[in-house]
């Protein structure tokens, strides 16, 4: 009886401990899911938010019947679980870090770089708008803005995203161009004098300049952009609501234009989407995601989209939000534009949407 007994405890005994690894398992499972990382970051469709509420222009009118919208791509670090899921499902798109961030950038600093990009591109928004309904513009440029650095390079430790180079040994640097075409006049291991401004405060820097990894020339080893002073005759107002990056230029510039023109509503009662980098000459260039955004905009009830017709890529944009939308079943019209005055074009031979 006693042998009985502890044979039948046993088998309870082991029961119980196959019952607790059934459940502990799938929660290792989940783990391993949620917190191995990967060398991806996965792109999924975002939102489409309407510009209206986000931007208001001094004197304005605020009476759109429809509504011009931008569009995001929501982005981040893929783990094992988002890389499975990315292989299983079309709406999620796996890219690798090293196309997002740039060498030896930070997270911290890329999310620094896609906010100044964004302001940047609100402020060249602000212009092109101005200018198109018939204002002066005053730009004033304000030297070379950093918008990354390379790993081993002088500036590295020195210089972080954000800073603005004004002038090298003394040399005004208003921009890129000239930052680079002084530098071309120096050697690997001559000494410079950089100054720049951080956070409104001057700083001045020597560094031993080195050789740029991408061609023979000596370098500080920074990602250039211009950085510019645009001053527009009327107060702008744009609540970005922490979106970050440059793609927003093109909604930015219709829905700034349509507050400042007084004789029609350029949404003509339709909810219009788009996306597209806008240029200080008008230019709508492309941008990565629109398949996402594609998907985000029909979700939220648009009715047009704009799409950058960068045709002289292998694969346009455009063809890019043909080939999503008619996968998703979208009744949303993609339209492509090249230029600013292409979608003002698009818009005012657009009949008014009956109510």
């Amino acid at each position: 009886m006693s042998e009985e007994r502890l044979s039948a405890n046993g088998r309870g005994t082991n029961r119980r401990g196959g019952l607790r690894w059934l459940l502990v398992l799938p929660l290792l499972t989940m783990g391993l899911l949620f917190y191995v990382p990967t060398e991806y970051y996965v792109q999924r469709p975002g939102s489409a938010i309407e510009l209206e509420p986000m931007i208001e222009v001094e004197g304005g009118k605020k009476d759109e019947a429809g509504t011009f919208m931008l569009t995001t791509v929501r982005m981040g670090e893929a783990n094992l679980g988002w890389y499975l899921y990315a292989k299983m499902f079309p709406d999620a798109e796996l890219v690798e870090k090293e196309l997002i961030l740039n060498q030896g950038e930070s997270d911290e600093d890329f999310v620094k770089r896609e906010r100044a990009v964004m302001d940047n591109s609100q402020k060249i928004a602000e212009a092109v708008a101005f200018r198109l309904a018939g204002y002066d513009v005053k730009i004033e440029k304000q030297g070379v803005w950093v918008m990354g650095t390379l790993d081993g390079m002088p500036a590295k430790d020195v210089l972080k995203v954000g800073d603005v180079i004004t002038a090298v040994d003394g040399k005004k640097t208003e921009e890129a161009k000239d930052l680079l075409a002084y530098l071309s006049t120096k050697k690997v291991g001559d000494t410079v004098e950089v100054t720049f401004t951080r956070d409104n405060q001057e700083h001045k820097q020597k560094l031993k300049l080195a050789q740029l990894p991408t061609s023979r020339g000596p370098g500080l080893g920074i990602r250039p952009d211009d950085k510019q002073q645009i001053t527009v005759p009327k107060k702008v107002t744009i609540s970005s609501q922490g979106i970050g990056g440059p793609s927003a230029g093109l909604m930015m510039t219709l829905e700034i234009y349509d507050q400042l023109n007084q004789t029609i509503d350029l949404t003509r009662g339709y909810r219009i989407a788009g996306t597209g980098t806008i240029s200080a000459d008008g230019t709508v260039g492309r941008i990565g995601g629109i398949n996402h955004k594609i998907m985000a905009a029909d979700k939220a009830g648009a009715e047009i989209f704009f799409a950058p017709n960068d045709s002289e890529q292998e694969v346009s944009n455009y063809k890019e939000a043909l080939a999503t939308a008619k996968r998703i079943g979208t009744s949303m019209r993609i339209v492509p534009v090249k230029t600013v005055d292409e979608a003002l074009d698009y818009l005012q031979k657009l009949k008014p949407k009956q109510s």
